[in-house]
């Protein structure tokens, strides 16, 4: 099943893991939320103390690949050597937004959790530990999870849609308090009907402190190319507030992992699109040029660990055309400014040998001068994993298969 999915499931599943000047985001704003959401719900003002947890700024030790071989998903060295693989029953299809390794990898043995989506009735998160499968939770309408990196936190959301609004709520727990956990914020959205989608989990201390989640579509398809998300949003745990970080003028793109930046998409509805990097630490903002053939914008933000760098994808054309025309590049930027690679699919094609690219996709950082891109050599059956040393702009295929996520020592 997994080797015939078509180019619209592909699109949906990308969906689902610019020139604009001077903007400022002031943090300490308080407003009410912007997205359609209950207006009796208020946000907080918001300061570094209140989203100012640590985060894994640490370098990757494995990377989780989804083979399809219709068995699980298996973990490679960061030179592209399999490893060992585990048995994900009810998976259906490997993302960020669906598995997370929930504990360091240690040297040895792979005995890490890994906690995943089941697309099996009933709907479920499971977990396999030592390639023994439990049932967490069951998560009926389930929409995306997030986790804290190398640790066993989880934050996950669900739905409830209706003829006039659509219900959300958003989990966290640990792989011991997830299955009696109730959800620790909801809403009502009868507005534009955005849902909960947490982004990433806070810890200190190794206890989770909070959750940072975006508003995002659901039950869209069609030629989607980037995350159609809204907001950024930080919900407390010590507290018990919601505060909100960027409102919806910024088409969320990604957070770095020390939450100090967040990449975001623009678009003023007469065809211009822009993108940016917000700098949360300092409420400034970094605007970059989107290249002028790029007539689908850019979007995704994919953060170096020292948050030195941003990796973005820029699009033209359409999958979806009696003939399709559809064409990417993927770009690096200073987060404080600047270009310091810029490479076209065919150029990129060209270095690999290969004959086209019709699918790229920045998915993370092996090192501070290693991006990991996701592309699809040829055709749409046969992912691989490439590596762009920023350095010398070398390109590398390393991995046949699709990213899933990190796992970390």
């Amino acid at each position: 099943m997994k080797k015939s999915l078509s180019l619209q499931i592909l699109l949906v599943f990308s969906f689902l893991i610019t020139a604009c000047n001077g903007i400022t985001i002031n943090l300490n704003d308080q407003t009410a939320p912007p997205d359609g959401t209950n207006q009796d719900v208020a946000y907080q003002q918001v300061n570094a103390s209140e989203t100012g947890e640590t985060a894994s700024t640490s370098f990757p030790k494995l990377i989780l690949v989804d083979t399809r071989d219709d068995y699980g998903l298996t973990f490679y060295n960061l030179q592209g050597q399999p490893i060992t693989e585990l048995k994900t029953p009810g998976l259906g299809y490997g993302s960020s937004a669906r598995v997370h390794v929930a504990g360091p990898i240690p040297e040895g043995p792979i005995m890490t959790p890994l906690v995943y989506h089941s697309f099996t009735s009933p709907e479920s998160l499971l977990v396999n530990i030592n390639d023994s499968i439990t049932t967490l939770v069951q998560v009926p309408m389930f929409y995306g999870l997030a986790g804290a990196p190398g640790q066993p936190y989880v934050a996950y959301s669900l739905y409830t849609p209706s003829d006039n609004v659509v219900h959300s709520d958003l989990f966290l727990g640990n792989l011991e308090t997830l299955p009696n956990i109730g959800p620790v914020y909801s809403l009502d959205n009868s507005d534009d009907y955005y849902v909960i989608n947490p982004v990433a989990v806070s810890t200190q201390a190794d206890v989770a402190t909070g959750v940072w989640y975006t508003f995002s579509a659901w039950g869209i398809g069609g030629d989607i190319i980037f995350p159609v998300d809204q907001g950024l949003y930080y919900f407390n745990m010590t507290d018990g507030n919601n505060y909100q970080v960027l409102d919806k003028n910024c088409k969320f793109q990604g957070l770095s992992h020390d939450f100090s930046f967040a990449a975001c998409q623009h678009y003023d509805g007469n065809g211009n699109y822009s993108y940016s990097v917000e700098n949360l630490s300092t409420a400034t903002s970094t605007a970059f040029t989107v290249d002028p053939s790029s007539d689908r914008g850019a979007g995704y933000g994919i953060f170096s660990q020292d948050g030195t760098y941003v990796a973005w994808l820029e699009a033209s054309g359409s999958h979806m055309v009696e003939v399709p025309n559809y064409h990417s590049r993927i770009r690096i930027g200073f987060t404080n400014g600047g270009i310091v690679y810029d490479q076209t699919d065919q150029a990129l094609a060209s270095a690999l040998g290969v004959g086209s690219l019709p699918y790229m996709l920045p998915v993370g950082w092996l090192d501070n001068q290693t991006l990991l891109i996701q592309v699809n050599i040829d055709d749409y059956s046969s992912p691989a994993l490439v590596t762009i040393n920023i350095t010398n702009g070398t390109a590398q295929k390393i991995i046949d298969g699709s990213f899933v996520t990190f796992a970390y020592p």
